[in-house]
């Protein structure tokens, strides 16, 4: 995978079993059949096991979407606030991205 935007000289390899197959639709009501996955989503100390869609996102804005069912009832949403556990530390992202 390309994990920076508009960054195809990145790679990232990954590997997981493949849990599913989902028909999914997109906001532009195009259905495509994408692989599941299983993995723990982390978020500051806390961490919990979700299921992920896969899908080709080089050309979107975002690198992931999390969906409402991987949040459930351990997260709430504030659209008014922003980096409420602080902002992502850029020195280790653009040492990563070396």
């Amino acid at each position: 995978m390309h994990p920076y935007q508009d960054d195809i000289e990145t790679v990232v390899y990954c590997e997981a079993p493949v849990f599913d197959q989902r028909d999914i639709t997109d906001s532009g009501g195009h259905t495509e059949q994408r692989y599941v996955i299983k993995t723990q989503l982390v978020i500051s100390q806390h961490q919990w096991p979700i299921e992920l869609t896969l899908t080709n996102r080089d050309t979107m804005k975002f690198r992931m979407l999390l969906g409402r069912s991987a949040m459930t009832e351990r997260m709430i949403v504030n659209p008014a606030e922003s980096y409420l556990l602080g902002q992502p530390d850029m020195k280790k992202t653009a040492k990563a991205k070396k």
